[in-house]
C-alpha cells in the first residue's frame, strides 16, 4: 500500500501568499496611478504647448484635467463634485461653476474620456450653475463655442442642454443637442421673442452619436444678423462642417429680438452647464447624460484659423481624430 503525503497549508504559508497577493495588488494600483498621472500630465503639456494661452476674448474655459480644476478633496474616482473652477483667463474674471445640493452634485470619473478626468452627468438632476448670480457672456453680437463631449443617451424626444444662459425671452442662450424632436441634431436655441416656442439652428442628423466623443464648434459670426437668416451661424463635427444646418421650428435662432439689439445675452443671470434652467428659482430641465471633458467660450467669432488651431489642439489631447482642412 502506498501511503500518500497529504498536509493542509500551514498559517505561515497562507499569511505568506496573502502578502504576496496585497503587495501585487498594492503593485497594480500605484502603477494604475502612475499611468494616470502621466496622462493627466502630458494633457497638461498639451494645452501650454497649444496655441489657446495666446487666443484672445475667452470668456470661460472649464478643463476637467487642469490642477485647480476641482478641490483636492473631490478627485478621486466617483467622487461628487461641488464645485469646477474656470480657468484663469485674460480681459475676464473667472468664472466658477458650483452645485451646493448634494443629490445634484455631477461626478468625477478619473478615467473619463481616453483616460483622463471628466466630469459625468446623470440626465436626471445633476448640473452646475455659476457662482455668480449676473454674469456676463456673449453680450456681443458674435460668439464662439468649443465644447468636448461623450453623450451617453440619444433621444428624438429629450432635449439635451450643456451650455444656457437665461436672458429675457427670445434671448435664451440654450447650447446642446435634441432640438425639435430630432434626434443627434446639435445646435443653439431661443424662444426668439415669443417666449415658449423653442427655435432652434442645428446640424442635421447623426451630429451627436451615443457612447462616441466629440469636438463640437459652434460659431455666431456678427453678420447677417437678420430676423429668420441662420446663415452667420456655422456648425463644426471634429473640424467637419456640418453638411446641413436647419431652423427647427419658426425662424430659426435669429429673432426679431436679436436682430434689434445686435446681441445674444445681457449677463443678468446666471449661466448652467448640464441642464436649462430659466431662472434661478425654476426647476431645470433638460438634463444632459454623459461626459464632459473640457468647454471653451469666446466673446466674439474666432477665424478659420485660430478655430482649426483650437480644434486640432482638442482632438490632440482628448484623442479624437479632427479634420484640420475645412
Amino acid at each position: 500500500m502506498s501511503c500518500k503525503n497529504n498536509r493542509a497549508f500551514s498559517l505561515i504559508e497562507i499569511s505568506v501568499v496573502i502578502v504576496i497577493v496585497m503587495i501585487m495588488i498594492a503593485g497594480l494600483l500605484q502603477a494604475s496611478r502612475v499611468v494616470g498621472n502621466m496622462r493627466i500630465a502630458t494633457a497638461r503639456n498639451v494645452t501650454q504647448s497649444s496655441a489657446m494661452p495666446w487666443i484672445n476674448y475667452i470668456v470661460t474655459w472649464y478643463d476637467a484635467t487642469a490642477s485647480d480644476a476641482f478641490l483636492e478633496s473631490e478627485t478621486d474616482d466617483g467622487d461628487k463634485v461641488s464645485r469646477w473652477n474656470g480657468a484663469e483667463v485674460r480681459y475676464s474674471d473667472r468664472i466658477n461653476l458650483d452645485q451646493i445640493d448634494d443629490a445634484k452634485k455631477p461626478i468625477y470619473t478619473s478615467n473619463g474620456m481616453y483616460g483622463l478626468p471628466s466630469i459625468k452627468f446623470d440626465g436626471v438632476d445633476d448640473y452646475f450653475g455659476s457662482e455668480n448670480l449676473e454674469q456676463a457672456v456673449l453680450t456681443y453680437r458674435s460668439g464662439t463655442v468649443f465644447v468636448v463631449f461623450e453623450p451617453k443617451t440619444i433621444s428624438t424626444t429629450i432635449k439635451r442642454s450643456i451650455f444656457y444662459q437665461p436672458t429675457e425671452c427670445g434671448r435664451e442662450f440654450d447650447v446642446g443637442y435634441g432640438f425639435g424632436g430630432g434626434q443627434g441634431n446639435f445646435g443653439l436655441a431661443s424662444s426668439s421673442g415669443l417666449c415658449g416656442d423653442t427655435n432652434a439652428t442645428t446640424s442635421g442628423p447623426d451630429f451627436v452619436v451615443q457612447n462616441e466623443k466629440i469636438v463640437a464648434s459652434l460659431v455666431i459670426y456678427q453678420a447677417p444678423m437678420v430676423k429668420g437668416d441662420t446663415s452667420n451661424i456655422k456648425i463644426f463635427r471634429n473640424g467637419y462642417l456640418a453638411q446641413e444646418t436647419n431652423s427647427k421650428v419658426n425662424l430659426g435662432y435669429n429673432s426679431a429680438l436679436i436682430e434689434n439689439t445686435k446681441k445674444y445675452a445681457d449677463g443678468s443671470s446666471r449661466v448652467y452647464v448640464g441642464a436649462r434652467k430659466t431662472s434661478d428659482s425654476a426647476d431645470p430641465s433638460s438634463f444632459f447624460e454623459g461626459l464632459l471633458g473640457e468647454m471653451i467660450v469666446f466673446n466674439r467669432s474666432l477665424s478659420n484659423e485660430d478655430r482649426k488651431e483650437i480644434e486640432k489642439y482638442l482632438g490632440k489631447k482628448w484623442g479624437i481624430k479632427v479634420n484640420y482642412g475645412q
